[in-house]
């Protein structure tokens, strides 16, 4: 499945990255260059605790459990206004973080295509951005570029606003699940294929431990270290070995048990108790040279022991005990310093250690061991949180 590059980026984005990154320049201006392929820090003083991306824009909540955010702001997913145009200056944005969504203060935060949404210290969800079709769970249809509370007086342990415009979730204390936005073809998971403006429930027999959100699809894990998966299965997002979607979740196939779970836009993974990474779904996204879909987990190239991993929409990333990263998928997004692909892991360039990483739409961004925010990828809107947006 190719990457659903929003069309705004067709003339802009693909017309520099052919042409490299170079670029006229003066004294007091730095050539336009839309990528960046290794780390950079993201210029700011803010002190960080939390990082979570969008399809084009870059949250992180800071030691005072505020949210900061940059990057596109076409739809209020910063959650502030701003007056900053990027892209040829077609595109709302900020290159720095700006606070978001104040005075409001969060615990948890995740961000999606063109809607942002977080979790207060009380468990209420607030989302902000875009909601026609239900993405920001208040029980209305309309966009907000202040933070909304979700509808239905849950209180939630954990939310994921997705990979896309369509389905959020969130899981509450007692491991139920909760889904709204647009369907995608059953990724709410509450048997029907129809959208839903307020959190509904996802049909399950047993409780869940962990779920996330991808693009026409979700999964979750259970307390055994069973993954399960609903909604639409292009490409096998769904990891069941047999075609066609699920209205409801549905075990992924194999003897596979793991420990944690990230859903990705086209692709999901698992990490096992031992360390060892398996993905399932589009070709390019699972860290195995092959150019076939997979429909059931497959494991992820060199061996590698990871502590933890984070899914964008097309490429992962999985940090080691020691803070090394290390990244697959699609060129220009791995960090590793080149402008190409690899169905293996790439070890992020520059000898940095992470505490935290998420990967994006279009960058990837982390916290060093020191606390450093810092970012890889494309910087159009200013989502790597450099200045030199394309102009």
């Amino acid at each position: 499945m190719t990457l659903p590059w929003p069309g705004r980026f067709a003339a802009t984005l693909f017309a520099t990255v052919l042409a490299g990154c170079g670029g006229g320049s003066s004294d007091d201006a730095p050539a336009a260059q839309p990528r960046y392929l290794a780390p950079v820090a993201v210029v700011t003083a803010l002190a960080f605790e939390q990082v979570a991306l969008g399809y084009d824009t870059s949250c992180m909540l800071s030691t005072a459990s505020e949210a900061w955010c940059w990057g596109s702001n076409d739809w209020g997913q910063l959650g502030a206004v701003t007056t900053q145009t990027c892209a040829g200056g077609n595109v709302a944005c900020s290159w720095q973080p700006v606070r978001a969504v104040a005075p409001l203060r969060l615990q948890a935060l995740s961000a999606a295509q063109t809607h942002t949404c977080g979790l207060d210290a009380a468990g209420q969800a607030w989302c902000w951005g875009f909601g026609i079709g239900g993405q920001l769970g208040d029980g209305r249809s309309m966009n907000s570029r202040a933070a909304v509370a979700v509808a239905g007086n849950h209180t939630f342990v954990q939310i994921d606003a997705g990979r896309s415009r369509l389905a959020s979730c969130a899981l509450d204390a007692a491991g139920v699940a909760w889904c709204w936005g647009p369907s995608g073809g059953g990724a709410l998971g509450n048997g029907t294929a129809a959208m839903a403006n307020r959190p509904v429930q996802v049909l399950a027999s047993q409780p869940f431990v962990s779920v996330g959100a991808g693009d026409q699809h979700a999964c979750a894990l259970d307390a055994t270290g069973q993954a399960w998966c609903w909604g639409a299965n292009l490409n096998g997002t769904l990891g069941t070995g047999v075609p066609g979607p699920a209205l409801r979740p549905a075990p992924v196939a194999g003897p596979i048990r793991f420990a944690s779970l990230v859903v990705g836009g086209v692709f999901n993974c698992g990490l096992t108790a031992a360390g060892a990474a398996w993905c399932w779904g589009s070709a390019g996204s699972l860290g195995v040279a092959s150019s076939q879909h997979r429909d059931v987990p497959v494991a992820v190239a060199g061996g590698l022991v990871f502590a933890g991993l984070s899914a964008g929409y097309q490429h992962a990333c999985g940090l080691q005990g020691d803070g090394t990263a290390w990244c697959w998928g699609p060129a220009d997004l791995l960090g590793g310093g080149a402008s190409t692909a690899s169905a293996d892991p790439v070890a992020v360039a520059g000898g940095h250690r992470f505490r935290r990483l998420t990967a994006g739409g279009i960058a990837t961004c982390g916290l060093t061991l020191a606390g450093v925010p810092m970012c890889w990828g494309f910087n159009d809107t200013g989502t790597v949180g450099q200045s030199n947006v394309n102009p």
